[in-house]
């Protein structure tokens, strides 16, 4: 589940591990008492590390040292916000992720996907996507409400274009890669979802990753005009639902060590 705000209240931690969670992502800097807090809600946690942060760690031992003092650290998120999101360039993607694998080899280190960009940029898997650098690969796009390939509602077509976006991601995945789906678990107003809409995204990565048991949902908390998973009874069932239908590992989603690059 992926958190906004809240990550430090031990209600909304609670909240969520009954859901069926078994971890949650923030979008704050890791905190030690974020991990604290969930920990003891039994969830994981997974920290967002901006790549400036990644690279000064080998000299920075004293923010090394925070990290690694983080209770129920289960990942680092590590993202590039010098640029626009999703063009972390190739070369810092190696370096980011060489660094945290070297540090933290027992943590999952990701680098998310966003999936909007291969509609809009016809370069950009090619330029920018290299799953080699992230332990799951982690696509996000939100299909219904008022997006950036233009307005969907859930009548409409969106799994063919889903699975469209979808269909050259895993044809460039190595054999046995996982994957980690962010699904859509918010409403936007005008764009209303009912309880089978959870689901149907479940489905379309099914077909293409059929042994997947992965899956990550935004957001518990939304703003403005979306309404989250906490504000919306019928998607706090189809969470509950699906985390309580898939199996969890105690760890999420871990994956064997690769080799530093």
């Amino acid at each position: 589940m992926v958190l906004l705000e809240g990550e430090t209240d031990p209600d909304v931690a609670r909240a969520v591990a009954s859901l069926g969670a078994n971890a949650v992502a923030t979008r704050n800097p890791p905190d030690p008492a974020t991990g604290a807090n969930l920990g003891a809600a039994g969830l994981r946690y997974i920290a967002p590390l901006p790549v400036r942060d990644a690279e000064r760690l080998p000299l920075d031992t004293a923010l090394l040292a925070r990290l690694r003092s983080i209770p129920a650290l289960a990942g680092l998120e590590y993202y590039d916000d010098s640029v626009t999101e999703g063009y972390a360039a190739p070369e810092t993607q190696a370096r980011s992720y060489g660094i945290l694998k070297a540090l933290f080899p027992d943590v999952l280190v990701l680098y998310a996907l966003r999936l909007d960009l291969v509609a809009i940029d016809p370069g950009y898997l090619d330029g920018y996507f290299r799953p080699e650098f992230t332990d799951l690969v982690v696509p996000y796009f939100y299909p219904v409400g008022s997006t950036t390939l233009g307005p969907q509602q859930e009548s409409d077509a969106w799994e063919e274009r889903l699975q469209g976006l979808l269909s050259p991601v895993a044809a460039r995945m190595p054999a046995g890669q996982g994957i980690l789906p962010v699904l859509q678990a918010f409403e936007q107003e005008a764009f209303p979802v009912n309880g089978g809409f959870l689901r149907r995204q479940v489905d379309v990565y099914a077909a293409i990753w059929p042994d997947n048991q992965n899956a990550a949902t935004f957001a518990w908390t939304a703003r403005e005009v979306l309404h989250g998973t906490d504000e919306q009874p019928v998607l706090f069932r189809s969470v509950s639902s699906l985390f309580g239908g898939v199996p969890s590992p105690p760890i999420p989603c871990l994956v064997p060590p690769r080799p530093v690059r």
